[in-house]
């Protein structure tokens, strides 16, 4: 034993010089029988003939090595043959032979280990471990579920029976449950980690309609089991965790963290909510954390939205040598801070200049480009090198075949978001879009990003616009559009002056079929007001009387730039014929137009006309939209003038009035003398005169 102990190497050298009558007595130690076994495996794959010791023993004389010859002779020794030779499978070994050899044993748990080398399936695991569990200590109990998380998804031929998978399936949970209390740190976490893995695989396969025999009965079982918050797996689960948590190390914390991330459960012991504690443990060793355990417990965190500020402030302090960190792992600590909405400028300035500093990117992904961008952009983080040199780096790809429809909208709406120029990157990513058969796979939410974007960046693609309207005129309604989604759309087209009539009869059309518009916060309704108004296309049943309503009802909750875009459709209404805004809403939309765009000094100029006034406030609230980005600069201008009073004359309207003039004044002429005036305009008729009359211009006789 000693002799075996001190081989350093498992070769074929050290099998045989040990003597065959040496071995052989020592086959009743299951320890020894263990070892040579090892040193067996070894030796095939040295002589790479395969991972098992099949192949060699009892090797016939065409071998062409002397030591396989060597091995062959040692083997049947001891009493191997084709037929009986043990399977190894890295250090766990399974054999009839040591089972018997250790049944005598007062305490054969110790020694049992299983092999999944020759499952096909996750019934294959199943079926062995429940063959040995009652004999099944904590470590094969994790190895169990571990090789049926990997195992899932293969060889889905139903190989068993429906009913009695399940009943294996609920003996295997019981038994874990029942052994919780004995494992160790690694144990749980490795078990938490894979039923979690079991969890988001069977998600994943009902998401894309590919449920096969082991997620149906997998499924079935951990439901039941997670039926009860209080009991169950993932309860026991749970609670031998924070029970056992002082002993936990690093690596084991970020894979409970993670684990319950997949399984988006934060459990809850004695009202203590686990990782809360888990949380104040990692702080205490951060320093022992790998980058992988940093960047898969921040993102658990916030995938889970489990606020805990000073565990991101220790993990931003302690993140300083970023070259150990690969690319997916910066992608995942910047997106968890960006997602949980906590600020590090240190944090993002060294993962900035890191990046900026690589000679290429082409080791990060598509995915994690995107979250890259999308979390300075959301984080409000300013890194200009960053940001050139990500997209130079897209820029020189040959093509954007890789990037899924969400990273190539997040990528632009990042650089619109964080207000970065990047012609070239916005030329090749329109071009990449253009180029797309269809956009079937771009979902609402993808195009409206990507116009808004432009819009915001004033990047012109004439034709990336015309594909994308062509695409949302043609939808069959199966992909419902956002409030937001809509507004963005019609506010990007108008604001770039991109004609596309059936773009907005088709959102037009979606909007008139709403009897309740409650769910449009004001600004989409101001957006997509002003956005019909300044594209010109009428489409009567999208402002109806739900519009008309939920205009009513949040009335008080318009900011100037809504009661300006209000306005502007307002006027366009009546140039239609159309009922445009209610009175009290109307007159607020003029009031605040008067009131941001002139003052009473300039209007009351003896040297100017109404005419020429009206005009000059449509001027000047245009000029004021493009400032505020509401307007394009390339928007054709049009002035609408209210239809002024043929009967009083230019210069009749800054003299002395008297009460019985005003009298036979029509409202709107009313109006158009007190806006004149730099009055308010709101009121009824009465109202307006009293209005007038109190004004020292008016001759009361």
């Amino acid at each position: 034993m000693s002799e075996l102990r001190r081989c350093s190497r498992f070769t074929v050298k050290s099998i045989v010089s040990l003597p065959a009558f040496f071995m052989q007595s020592l086959m009743t130690s299951p320890r020894t029988y263990y070892l040579i076994g090892r040193m067996f495996s070894a030796a095939s794959r040295w002589l790479r003939v395969g991972s098992r010791c099949r192949s060699i023993v009892g090797a016939s004389g065409s071998s062409s090595t002397h030591h396989t010859r060597m091995i062959s002779c040692v083997g049947q020794q001891l009493g191997y043959t084709r037929n009986n030779i043990p399977r190894f499978c890295g250090h766990q070994l399974y054999m009839q032979r040591w089972r018997s050899s250790t049944s005598q044993l007062s305490n054969p748990k110790k020694f049992i280990r299983i092999s999944f080398d020759d499952c096909r399936n996750a019934g294959d695991v199943l079926k062995l471990a429940i063959k040995h569990i009652d004999n099944l200590p904590p470590s094969p109990t994790a190895a169990t579920w571990n090789s049926i998380s990997q195992l899932i998804l293969k060889d889905q031929r139903f190989h068993h029976n429906r009913f009695e998978l399940e009943q294996q399936i609920r003996t295997l949970l019981q038994h874990t449950t029942d052994s919780l209390g004995k494992c160790k740190p690694k144990e749980l976490a490795t078990i938490t980690l894979s039923i979690a893995k079991i969890v988001r695989s069977i998600r994943e396969a009902h998401e894309r309609r590919r449920v096969n025999f082991y997620h149906q009965a997998f499924g079935k079982v951990l439901q039941e089991s997670s039926s009860d918050p209080n009991h169950g797996i993932f309860h026991a689960l749970a609670k031998a965790t924070d029970a056992n948590l002082p002993r936990f190390e690093s690596q084991a914390l970020a894979n409970i963290a993670y684990a319950y991330a997949l399984l988006g459960y934060d459990p809850k012991i004695d009202e203590r909510s686990l990782l809360g504690a888990i949380a104040e443990k990692s702080i205490n060793c951060i320093h022992q954390f790998e980058p992988q355990g940093i960047a898969n417990t921040v993102w658990s965190y916030a995938k889970l939205k489990v606020h805990h500020p000073q565990l991101f402030q220790s993990v931003g302090d302690y993140v300083a040598d970023l070259d150990k960190f690969k690319p997916q792992e910066l992608a995942n600590i910047v997106w968890a801070y960006a997602t949980i909405n906590v600020k590090h400028h240190g944090l993002f300035q060294n993962v900035g200049d890191s990046i900026a500093a690589r000679d290429d990117l082409r080791s990060f992904d598509p995915q994690a480009l995107a979250n890259i961008v999308w979390a300075y952009a959301t984080n409000n983080s300013q890194h200009p090198g960053l940001f050139k040199k990500l997209g130079d780096s897209i820029v020189a790809m040959n093509d954007l075949d890789k990037f899924l429809p969400q990273h190539i909208a997040n990528i632009v709406w990042a650089y619109a978001t964080n207000k970065t120029q990047h012609a070239s990157l916005f030329q090749k990513v329109g071009d990449s879009i253009v180029a797309t058969d269809d956009l079937r796979s771009f979902n609402p939410q993808n195009l409206a990003n990507i116009v808004w974007a432009y819009a915001t960046n004033n990047a012109k693609h004439p034709n990336l616009f015309q594909k994308v309207g062509d695409a949302i005129a043609s939808l069959d309604g199966s992909k419902p559009f956002t409030t937001q989604a809509l507004a963005n759309i019609v506010w990007a087209y108008a604001k770039l002056d991109v004609k596309h009539p059936g773009l907005f009869k088709k959102i037009g059309k979606s909007i008139g079929v709403l009897d309740d518009l409650s769910s449009f916060e004001p600004r989409h309704l101001a957006n997509i007001a002003w956005s019909f108004a300044v594209a010109d296309v009428d489409v009567p049943v999208a402002f109806n009387d739900a519009f008309t309503r939920a205009l009513l009802e949040k009335e008080n909750e318009f900011n100037v730039k809504d009661l300006m875009q209000l306005y502007r459709w307002h006027v366009w209404q009546i140039e239609k014929s159309n009922t445009g805004l209610p009175e009290g809403l109307r007159d607020r939309c003029e009031q605040a137009y008067i009131k941001s765009h002139t003052s009473s000094a300039r209007v009351q100029n003896s040297s100017s006309n109404a005419h020429e006034c009206k005009k000059e406030l449509e001027e000047n609230f245009l000029h004021e939209c493009e400032e505020m980005g509401v307007l394009g600069s390339s928007v054709e201008r049009k002035s609408t003038p209210t239809p002024m009073v043929e009967s009083i004359s230019p210069e009749s309207i800054f003299n002395p009035l008297k009460v019985s003039d005003l009298e036979s004044l029509t409202v709107p002429q009313l109006k158009d003398l007190l806006r004149s005036k730099g009055l308010t305009v709101g009121g009824r008729k009465n109202e307006l005169i009293a209005r007038l009359m109190d004004d020292n211009t008016i001759d009361n006789s």
